[in-house]
């Protein structure tokens, strides 16, 4: 009963830290570090050990599936660039430079044993970064590169960790060659597994009609396609970005559907954060009275393989943004030395970085009681500090008032094409309609989405006359609702498009449907 008490806990905490969050306009995932690092100095809470092989597949695939049904293929081939250089080849340089620096300020540390702590600390969070920079008004251009390269930054280090950790246990048996084929074959094993089971999952969902069943669905395949990847020496990370982002292009979904399935996984990331954030921090409760007069050090060498990180991060985006401009990638990020600063501040450390480390044997790496407490100085650093001053850091740098105005564009210009969808479905339907059918349906979606030109007339009269005419005008608007949907839907796959704004654009005709559904059947 007292792990059941503990879970109980830390779900109800984690609830009260999100609403203190939006209550004072902080981000929580920010927040949530504070009550894990106190767990580590509060004396007589209750001990919690979580086996090292458990960390990884109990809290990963339901994060990470959150956050891939949020992007696209169309996204994901605009952004490959980003993905590359951001979540390969930065996280192999962070990982590395970090790893040097581990290696000389934690006695008896050798090289391997180095990259190992240089891989954990290497990623930033994605979960972490998305929950924090929407609510700081970062610009969603920004956003979606961030995004993106939080999509795989966690499988190059999750492999790359796995590689140094195994040299390390198995000595000079592991050459480059070995740990250079490896990451390919763990790589393209990982892709073409995730497409089988993305598209399995589609099938099944387009032939099973009941919403519970196929939004239990969608949580069950994370975990099993992570284990599954897991067995046979692939990339669980890069199966479960993959499975998902095929699923939610294949899987023919109603209104009420996307709707359940939106909130659903927002409460499953928000709960298994702060639960994986309080386990964590009760776990490293030890590592306390473990460090002993070595606990500043730890600290000390947290807080310079922070540093190390940021400027490692800000060096590779000060060259990404040249190569941007250079290219003409006008669509990415960062292409201003404010995005540059911002991109870098945006760097957070967060649950991959803490599973990992704790996820080490122990007595496999010398120091080993002090890398719990060198984590969460890292997360301290790179997540607390700037999670909490990033709304700071906005209103300073400035960059969101003409990112904004590209941002306002692009949605209008979504919700015009949508509007547009809807209305030829209602003119496809003319010739059977009266004239003022017709117009009163044009009334009727121009006053929940905008005009084209300021309308003037009363809003009341005209809210009277609708309800007047609702029934004669159900089938027509139902229709008109599909069809915009379905333009929507064909929109968030095409690569010029904001898979986040269309989302917002959908989810209002997805409660038209779901609403005037209802009224529909009355």
């Amino acid at each position: 009963m007292g792990m059941l008490f503990v879970l109980v806990g830390l779900l109800i905490g984690t609830v009260i830290i999100v609403a203190i969050g939006d209550r004072v306009g902080l981000p929580w995932p920010a927040l949530l570090v504070i009550p894990a690092t106190a767990a580590v100095f509060i004396p007589g809470i209750p001990a919690v050990e979580i086996p090292a092989d458990l960390i990884l597949p109990i809290f990963l695939p339901p994060l990470l599936w959150a956050l891939a049904r949020r992007t696209s293929w169309g996204v994901i081939r605009e952004q490959w660039r980003t993905i590359v250089s951001l979540s390969v080849l930065l996280v192999v340089a962070t990982a590395f430079a970090v790893g040097t620096a581990a290696y000389f300020l934690l006695a008896g540390f050798g090289i391997a044993a180095a990259i190992v702590l240089g891989a954990a600390i290497a990623p930033p969070d994605p979960v972490a970064v998305d929950a924090v920079a929407e609510p700081a008004g970062i610009p969603r251009r920004i956003i979606t590169v961030l995004q993106t390269e939080g999509l795989f930054n966690d499988a190059a280090s999750i492999v790359l960790f796995h590689l140094a950790l195994y040299t390390l246990t198995h000595g000079d048996d592991v050459t480059i060659a070995q740990g250079i084929g490896n990451f390919f074959y763990s790589s393209i094993i990982a892709g073409l597994l995730g497409l089988a089971i993305g598209r399995l999952a589609a099938w099944f969902i387009n032939h099973v009609h009941d919403v519970t069943a196929r939004n239990a669905l969608t949580w069950v395949v994370p975990f099993a396609a992570y284990i599954i990847a897991e067995e046979i020496g692939a990339s669980g990370v890069i199966v479960v970005v993959i499975a998902a982002v095929e699923l939610n292009s294949r899987a023919v979904v109603e209104a009420e559907d996307r709707l359940s399935g939106r909130s659903f996984w927002e409460t499953v990331e928000m709960l298994f954060t702060g639960v994986a954030f309080g386990l964590i921090g009760l776990s490293a409760n030890n590592a306390l009275a473990v460090v002993g007069t070595d606990f500043w050090h730890s600290v000390l060498v947290g807080i310079v393989l922070s540093l190390v990180a940021f400027v490692v991060r800000f060096v590779w985006m000060s060259v990404f943004m040249w190569v941007n401009l250079r290219r003409g990638h006008l669509t990415g990020a960062p292409l201003r030395w404010q995005e540059v600063l911002l991109m870098t501040w945006s760097g957070m450390r967060g649950l991959v970085t803490l599973a990992l480390v704790l996820s080490i044997p122990n007595g496999v790496v010398g120091n080993y009681h002090e890398l719990p407490v060198i984590a969460l100085t890292v997360l301290f650093m790179t997540m607390l500090l700037p999670g909490l001053a990033l709304p700071w850091l906005m209103s300073v740098l400035d960059v969101s008032s003409q990112a904004k105005g590209a941002q306002d564009k692009m949605r209008k210009e979504v919700t015009d094409k949508a509007r547009h969808a809807a209305m030829q479905a209602v003119r496809d339907q003319a010739k059977e309609l009266p004239p003022e059918t017709v117009a009163a349906m044009q009334e009727w979606f121009d006053d929940r989405l905008g005009t084209d030109a300021e309308d003037h007339e009363n809003a009341a009269e005209r809210q009277e006359r609708m309800a007047e005419m609702r029934k004669r005008i159900g089938l027509t608007r139902r229709q008109a609702v599909q069809a915009a949907q379905e333009e929507l839907l064909y929109l968030r796959r095409q690569r010029r498009y904001n898979p986040a704004i269309v989302d917002e654009v959908l989810e209002e005709f997805d409660r038209l449907a779901v609403v005037g559904d209802i009224n529909w059947r009355k």
